[in-house]
C-alpha cells in the first residue's frame, strides 16, 4: 500500500468512524431526553387586557414557567452563559480546555475549586439526574456522552432555551421565568442588570447566593460575576436593587374561571389569555357579595354571575361570591331557575303553531291524570285571557304549563337539548309539567348561553374563554323571527307590569331584555338580561340547600345583572358605540289586535293593542268575539275554557259558544284523588266543569243518575265516594264521558 492510498484509507476510516458516531449520537434511543422535553410547565393566564389572573403551579406548588428564547432578553442569556459557560457557543458540548484548567487547579490546590461542567452537561444531568452515590470517572464520562447526544439533537438556540427553563434555583423554582417573578414579581424581560446578576448566581449554590436569605454572599458573587459581564454596584446600590425581593405574592384571581378554561387542554400551555375582563368580574363579585351582606339573615349565602359577547361568544365575566370556601363553582353548579326558563317554551310555541297574538287562559286550571299538577302563579291571582306577550313579560304560571301541556313535555326536552342544556339529559322520567316553570337544574353557564340566542337571531352561540379561538359560526335553534318576538316581548316594559310594575332595575336608558326567576322558595333566585351586544345572568342562593328565611325575590340578581351590563354597555359607548335596538321581525308586521282576545279588532271592543302578525294576513287573526253591545253598554263573553275563572271573577260578563266540541275541563279522564277519612263525608266533593257545545245549557251524569242541568259557565258540585266514577255531559245533542277514581 502507498503511502498515499494510506492517507487516503485513514482518513475514509476517520470519517466513516466520525459519521458513524455522530448518527448515533443523534439517533440512538434518548428516552429521557423525550421525557425531558415533554415535561409540564406552569402555565401564566392572563385576562384580556393583559392582567396576571394565576400561574399554575405543579405538582408539590413547583412553579416553572417556559419562556422562549426571544422571550428572555440578550443580556439575561449573556449574563447566564458568563456565569456558567463561556465558550458555550464554540464547544460540542464538552469543553476540551475547561476540563485541563480544572484538572490543572484543583491538582494545584489538592481540592476541588472549579469545575468544568458546561451549560450543555448541566442540562444532561438535568435529563438524566444523579440518583445518589459517588461521583465516579465512569458517570462524568456518561453525562459527557448525554451531553454530545443533547448537542447532536438540538441546535444551541434550542439547548440554551431548555437549560434556562429548567434551571434550579431552590424553593421549588425552577427556570429563569419562575424565579424572576418568585424574587422580584417579574418577567425575564423586565429584570434590571442588579437582579439579573443576583438571579444568575443562585444556581450556582442556592444556599449562599439567595438574596433574601444571604443578601452578603448573593452581593459577593454578582460582583465577582460582574467582572466578567461589566457588572458592578456599590453595596448601597445592591440594598437598594434587593430592597423588594421575596416580597411577590402570586395572584390567584378568578380560580374557577381559570380552572374551567385549563379544564379543555390535554396538556396547558405555556401562556394562555382568556377573553374575561378581570376588572368587570372582580367588580360583580364585589357586588354579589354586598347584595348577599343585606339578605345573609334569609339564608341567601352564596352567588355567581356570567356575562358573554353575542357576537363572538366570548365570556366577558365569570364572577363568584367565594361561598363555600370557594369549593364550589357558582357559575357550573345545578340549581332550579324558575321562571327564567320561559322564554325558551315561548320561542318553542311561536314555532309550533302559536300566533304571536294569542290569548292565553290564565285561570284556575288542573292539569294530568293520575298525578295532577295544580299550578299558582306566584301573587295567587288570576287575570283570565292573557296574550303572550303579557304572559310571558309578567311571567304569569299557568299560561306557560298549559302551553307545556298543549306542546308537550318531550318536544320541549328536545328544544332545550339543542340550546346546549346537557343538565336536563335523562330527565324525561323524572319530570313533568313543572318543568314549564323550571324545575329541573340547569347550570347558569347554560342558562346564559341558551339565553343570547335571542340577541343571536336564534343561533346558539359556543362560548369561549380562549381569546386565540376564532369565533365558531354556532347552530342555528330558533328561526330569526322567533328569536325577534320574544325579544320584542321581553323588552316590553308595558306588558311586564302586571308582574313586575314599572321596575326601574329592569328599565335601563337602553334596549334590553331581562327574565327573571325563583324556585324552591325563592332558594335559587336568578336574573338573565340582554342588549343586542351582551347578555348576562347571575344566580343567588345558598349550596348548602338551606330553607331560604323570609322572602327575597329575583330583583336581587337583577340588580347586578343590569349592573354588569350598565358596565358593559358603558365601556361601547366610551368606545363611540351606541346600543343598537333589537330588530323587528322580517315576516311579520303589528296589526292591532284586541287587547283582551287577540283577534282583530271589532267596533265594540273597549281597548286595542299592536301585535304581530305574518305581513297580509292580519284578517286572517279572526274577528273578535268576545265583546258586544247591549243596552247602549259594551259586555264581554269568555269562551268556556274561561268558564271557571270567570265564576268567580265577579265580572259582570257572559260566555258564549265557541262552536268547540263538547268536553270536560275539570277533572281530566283517569285523574285519581285521595279519600281523607279525617274529613266529614259532606265536605269531600270537587267541582266538575265542562266547556263546547252548541247549546246554552248542559247536563250532567254520574254513574248514570242525573245531577241537574245547568247554563253556562257548565259547573257542577259531586260529592266524592271510594271506587270508580263514570261523569257523562250532555249538551244540544253532543255527548262527552270520563271517568275518575277515589282512593
Amino acid at each position: 500500500m502507498t503511502k498515499r492510498a494510506l492517507v487516503i484509507y485513514v482518513l475514509v476510516f476517520l470519517g466513516v468512524t466520525f459519521l458513524g458516531a455522530g448518527l448515533a449520537l443523534r439517533f440512538s434511543p434518548f428516552p429521557e431526553l423525550s421525557r425531558f422535553l415533554g415535561r409540564p410547565y406552569s402555565t401564566r393566564v392572563y385576562d384580556r387586557r393583559g392582567t396576571l389572573l394565576w400561574v399554575r403551579p405543579l405538582e408539590e406548588g413547583l412553579r416553572r414557567e417556559w419562556y422562549g428564547y426571544d422571550q428572555i432578553p440578550e443580556r439575561v442569556r449573556e449574563v447566564f452563559v458568563a456565569a456558567e459557560d463561556r465558550n458555550f457557543f464554540r464547544h460540542l458540548g464538552v469543553d476540551p480546555g475547561a476540563i485541563l484548567r480544572a484538572a490543572f487547579q484543583n491538582a494545584s490546590q489538592g481540592r476541588t475549586v472549579s469545575g468544568a461542567s458546561t451549560i450543555t452537561m448541566q442540562l444532561a444531568r438535568m435529563v438524566c439526574p444523579r440518583r445518589g452515590g459517588k461521583v465516579t470517572l465512569g458517570r462524568k464520562i456518561a453525562e459527557a456522552l448525554n451531553a454530545l447526544r443533547i448537542e447532536a439533537r438540538l441546535s444551541k438556540k434550542e439547548i440554551l432555551e431548555l437549560y434556562l427553563n429548567a434551571l434550579p434555583f431552590g424553593s421549588n423554582v425552577e427556570g429563569v421565568g419562575s424565579a424572576a417573578r418568585t424574587l422580584f414579581g417579574k418577567t425575564p424581560y423586565d429584570l434590571t442588570d442588579p437582579e439579573i446578576h443576583a438571579l444568575a448566581v443562585i444556581p450556582r449554590r442556592p444556599g449562599r447566593y439567595n438574596p433574601v436569605s444571604n443578601p452578603q454572599g448573593a452581593y459577593a458573587g454578582a460582583i465577582e460575576l460582574g467582572a466578567l459581564t461589566g457588572f458592578a454596584a456599590a453595596p448601597e446600590e445592591w440594598g437598594i436593587a434587593m430592597a423588594g425581593a421575596g416580597t411577590y405574592v402570586y395572584p390567584a384571581l378568578l380560580s374557577h374561571c381559570v380552572r374551567f378554561a385549563l379544564s379543555k387542554f390535554d396538556v396547558p400551555p405555556p401562556e394562555l389569555r382568556l377573553t374575561v375582563d378581570a376588572a368587570l368580574s372582580l367588580e360583580a363579585e364585589a357586588l354579589i357579595r354586598a347584595r348577599l351582606s343585606e339578605y345573609a339573615d334569609a339564608r341567601i349565602t352564596d352567588g355567581a354571575a356570567l356575562a358573554v359577547d353575542n357576537a363572538s361568544g366570548e365570556i366577558l365575566v365569570w364572577a363568584e361570591s367565594g361561598g363555600a370556601d370557594g369549593e364550589i363553582d357558582g357559575v357550573l353548579v345545578k340549581n332550579q331557575s324558575g321562571s327564567a326558563m320561559k322564554p325558551f317554551l315561548y320561542a318553542l310555541a311561536l314555532e309550533m303553531g302559536f300566533p304571536p297574538s294569542t290569548a292565553l287562559p290564565d285561570v284556575p286550571s288542573d292539569f294530568g291524570a293520575a298525578e295532577v299538577y295544580v299550578p299558582l302563579n306566584f301573587n295567587n291571582r288570576y287575570n283570565g285571557p292573557a296574550l303572550l306577550r303579557n304572559a310571558l313579560a309578567s311571567s304569569l304560571n299557568v299560561p306557560a304549563v298549559y302551553l307545556l301541556y298543549r306542546i308537550g313535555v318531550d318536544n320541549y326536552l328536545e328544544k332545550l337539548a339543542a340550546l346546549g342544556f346537557d343538565s336536563l339529559g335523562g330527565l324525561r322520567d323524572g319530570t313533568g309539567l313543572s318543568l314549564a316553570l323550571g324545575s329541573g337544574e340547569v347550570t347558569l353557564y347554560e342558562l346564559v348561553r341558551a339565553f343570547s340566542v335571542f340577541a343571536r337571531d336564534g343561533v346558539l352561540p359556543a362560548l369561549t374563554l380562549n381569546r386565540a379561538e376564532k369565533s365558531a359560526p354556532g347552530e342555528r335553534v330558533y328561526k330569526k323571527d322567533t328569536a325577534r318576538i320574544i325579544c320584542s316581548f321581553l323588552s316590553d316594559r308595558a306588558a311586564r307590569a302586571s308582574g313586575f310594575a314599572f321596575s326601574r332595575v329592569l328599565a335601563p336608558p337602553y334596549p334590553a331584555i331581562f327574565k327573571t326567576g325563583t324556585a324552591n322558595q325563592f332558594q335559587d333566585i336568578t336574573a338573565l338580561g340582554g342588549t343586542v351586544r351582551y347578555t348576562a345572568g347571575v344566580w343567588m342562593g345558598n349550596f348548602s340547600g338551606e330553607t331560604v328565611i323570609g322572602k327575597t325575590g329575583s330583583s336581587i340578581p337583577a340588580e347586578v345583572a343590569r349592573s354588569i351590563l350598565d358596565a358593559l354597555t358603558a365601556g361601547d359607548e366610551g368606545a363611540g358605540e351606541r346600543p343598537q335596538g333589537f330588530p323587528l321581525p322580517e315576516a311579520y308586521a303589528l296589526r292591532p289586535v284586541c287587547a283582551l282576545s287577540g283577534r282583530a279588532p271589532g267596533p265594540d271592543c273597549p281597548a286595542v293593542t299592536e301585535e304581530f302578525a305574518l305581513a297580509g294576513l292580519g284578517e286572517a287573526l279572526g274577528p273578535c268575539l268576545w265583546h258586544y253591545r247591549e243596552g247602549g253598554r259594551v259586555r264581554t263573553r269568555f269562551p268556556d275554557a274561561y268558564g271557571r275563572w270567570f265564576s268567580g271573577a265577579n265580572t259582570g260578563a257572559a260566555l258564549f259558544e265557541t262552536g268547540e266540541p263538547l268536553g270536560f275541563l275539570y277533572p281530566l279522564d283517569g285523574a285519581v284523588f285521595v279519600y281523607e277519612d279525617a274529613l266529614p263525608a259532606g265536605l269531600q266533593q270537587i267541582s266538575v266543569d265542562c266547556a263546547g257545545g252548541r247549546d246554552s245549557r248542559a247536563r250532567l251524569f254520574a254513574g248514570g243518575e242525573p245531577l241537574g242541568e245547568r247554563g253556562r259557565p257548565f259547573s257542577w258540585t259531586v260529592p266524592l265516594s271510594r271506587g270508580t266514577t263514570a261523569l257523562t255531559v250532555e249538551c244540544g245533542g253532543e255527548r262527552a264521558s270520563i271517568t275518575f277514581t277515589v282512593k
